[in-house]
């Protein structure tokens, strides 16, 4: 069963605030310039301001961060990294610079670089919350979920509504293998935003590990109606549904995912086998053949049990 998690990872990045003039003239003026095209979404145009703010102060460590910034947001992650690198030279103790340069390193995959960089930005400023998380999520990725769950959990207490804060402690706890209490957190993190479609799909995600079908069931469906785009749901929905024996409703959801993703071999094969049990042989022949084609070697074996 193919159950993709989601792990929100919350910033404290922020542009920093200086006072607009009508005509740009010093660094700062520059700097406030490339701040409201960065409000605007205008990321070429405040990169292009910051880049001429440290033409006039080539030392301006919040210029190098705020450029950082921008180009986090417009894709380019290392030039980020290398002008954040540059304004902590300048500021050590800049500590969005130290937080979001361990963003920008985990995006890359370099998660023990970014749990260096936030627990920089941790030692200069231990009460802010978003920080926990952060580093809480790179130490996930690295399976350290035991120090991941502390890093949520004092996340939390900083800030009891920090519904991400909650998804991915529940998270860390379904990975190292405690659903029931990842069950918890995630229904914590919905109480906070009901909105929170992650939460419900990895809740039900939870609920699949410990039994409850019906749950899950029910919890797919409340993600689907929040991110129609949240695809994964319907083949973990479809699994559930094949659980209680719900097998046409199994291939229905797997025949949406398809729709959206034709090459997704466990698709076939999953709707292959619902079929089977549906008494679609041709059916579950086709798909399972399709299955093969793509890869899928579990297919393979069943289509011999087939006779094909």
């Amino acid at each position: 069963m193919n159950i993709i998690h989601r792990v929100s990872i919350a910033t404290a990045a922020m542009f920093f605030l200086h006072t607009a003039l009508a005509v740009a003239q010093t660094a700062e003026e520059y700097i406030e310039f490339g701040i409201e095209q960065g409000r605007e979404g205008n990321v070429r145009e405040a990169i292009d301001f910051f880049s001429k703010a440290l033409v006039l102060d080539t030392e301006n460590a919040g210029a190098y961060y705020n450029r950082g910034l921008a180009k986090s947001l417009g894709g380019d992650v290392k030039g980020a990294i290398t002008d954040y690198t540059r304004a902590i030279e300048l500021n050590p103790k800049l500590l969005g610079a130290h937080n979001n340069r361990g963003f920008a390193r985990a995006s890359l995959g370099d998660f023990r670089g970014a749990v260096e960089d936030i627990s920089k930005a941790i030692a200069l400023d231990p009460e802010v919350p978003e920080f926990y998380n952060n580093r809480g999520t790179a130490k996930s990725a690295l399976q350290d979920f035991k120090g991941a769950i502390a890093d949520y959990s004092r996340s939390i207490s900083l800030n009891p509504r920090l519904a991400g804060a909650y998804n991915n402690r529940g998270l860390a706890k379904s990975m190292s293998g405690d659903p029931k209490g990842a069950i918890s957190d995630f229904s914590l993190a919905i109480e906070r935003d009901q909105r929170y479609d992650a939460a419900w799909y990895n809740r039900g995600n939870a609920r699949v590990a410990t039994g409850d079908f019906n749950g899950a069931v029910q919890d797919y469906n409340k993600a689907l109606i929040l991110n129609a785009e949240l695809v994964e749901a319907y083949n973990n929905r479809a699994y559930a549904k094949a659980a209680l024996g719900d097998f046409q409703g199994a291939v229905d959801d797997l025949t949406r995912l398809l729709q959206v993703r034709p090459d997704n071999p466990e698709a076939y094969y999953n709707r292959g086998i619902a079929k089977k049990q549906l008494g679609d042989i041709s059916g579950a022949i086709g798909d399972l053949q399709k299955a093969a084609t793509l890869g899928d070697r579990l297919s393979v074996k069943v289509l011999e049990e087939l006779g094909r």
